[in-house]
């Protein structure tokens, strides 16, 4: 056979694979992703794993696997892996016939947040780099990642004075046998003090007044403004910093009240990153309860929604006999107003200041 022979089946066999793989390299090749877990806290480490399979049975040069990844998941360095400046991260592959790639890489999560990853591009190209094939695949990727829980010497000395304020309290049971009055129903009453008879006569939900001081029910308030003067929405980032600090607060408190037993609830004026996720979490003890507030605050966006007190205004005819900390940068006389009506209605109310407001 004679060098130009050799030359044109060569140049033929290079343009027939040029062809293929622009239009079927990636012809029954699969990539799934995962995290190791769907909920991990500040700090901890997770894994993302990938898994490329090609079920034909021509290999494919090399595969390429791209997606926008937060810099919060910060991962470590590995081979056939890079992550630009932009956080785009990248793996390559080559895929041999009929098989399958498994890789895991490390991540450390820095920050609380809910990341989606679902989103990625997988490209698939010939021998020369000429040709490609590219498709847009959703994977099952998604992480909660919970802000850190504090150790007691961690936390700020009004927390801990309310911690003991509320365990004092949760033994003050109101009098089982002692009714003074009849009531209309508030959210949070339990079932057994509803008054049939006159809920019968009024025709409205009526329930019995019994002779006691306090609550055993606590309700954590975070307040995502750093002043009530504040303009705009978003905060700086030193002023956004004062309030994560707030939010690894309630986090903490919140798990302290599950486990001790108190009904402990979530309130915030801020914006959730997810539609689905409810951000007034109205007080329960369990430990269901514990991660629906864990996850109000995963997917908490330090951005305004309303003013605290016209929240607080919304709200207080939901809010009666409980232990109430407001979570924040500032004290105004419009939120001491507040407080005063909070107290007519039974309720314990303490300001925890974070951050350098007034």
């Amino acid at each position: 056979m004679t060098p130009i022979w050799i030359m044109v089946i060569v140049a033929v066999l290079a343009i027939a694979q040029t062809i293929y793989y622009n239009h079927r390299g990636l012809r029954k090749v699969t990539y799934t992703r995962r995290f190791s877990r769907e909920r991990a806290f500040e700090g901890e480490k997770v894994e993302l794993v990938e898994v490329l399979s090609n079920d034909k049975l021509l290999p494919v040069p090399w595969v390429r696997v791209e997606s926008r990844i937060s810099g919060d998941l910060q991962f470590r360095r590995q081979e056939n892996m890079g992550l630009s400046m932009d956080r785009f991260h990248k793996s390559l592959f080559y895929l041999g016939s009929f098989s399958r790639i498994t890789r895991r890489h490390e991540i450390t999560c820095l920050h609380r947040g809910y990341f989606d990853c679902t989103l990625a591009s997988v490209v698939a190209g010939d021998l020369f780099g000429v040709a490609h094939d590219r498709a847009d695949v959703t994977v099952d990727s998604r992480i909660f990642v919970y802000p850190a829980i504090l150790k007691p010497e961690e936390l700020p000395e009004t927390a801990l004075k309310w911690q003991g304020d509320v365990t004092v309290r949760r033994w003050i049971l109101p009098d089982p046998i002692l009714v003074t009055g009849i009531r209309a129903y508030r959210s949070g009453d339990p079932q057994k003090d509803v008054h049939w008879r006159a809920t019968a006569r009024t025709g409205s939900l009526q329930v019995k007044q019994r002779d006691y001081t306090v609550s055993p029910r606590a309700l954590l308030v975070l307040n995502c403004q750093i002043s009530d003067r504040q303009m705009g929405t978003a905060l700086e980032p030193k002023d956004a910093e004062y309030v994560e600090g707030g939010v690894r607060i309630c986090a903490s408190l919140a798990s302290w009240c599950i486990r001790s037993g108190v009904d402990v609830g979530f309130l915030t004026n801020g914006e959730s990153a997810l539609p689905d996720v409810d951000l007034n979490v109205p007080p329960r003890c369990s430990d269901a309860q514990l991660e629906r507030i864990l996850e109000a605050l995963a997917v908490l966006k330090i951005r305004m929604t309303l003013d605290l007190h016209v929240l607080l205004d919304r709200q207080m005819e939901t809010m009666s006999d409980m232990d109430i900390l407001i979570v924040s940068a500032y004290w105004s006389d419009m939120l001491e107003e507040r407080a005063r009506k909070l107290r007519q209605l039974g309720n314990s109310v303490t300001w925890l200041k974070i951050g350098g407001g007034k």
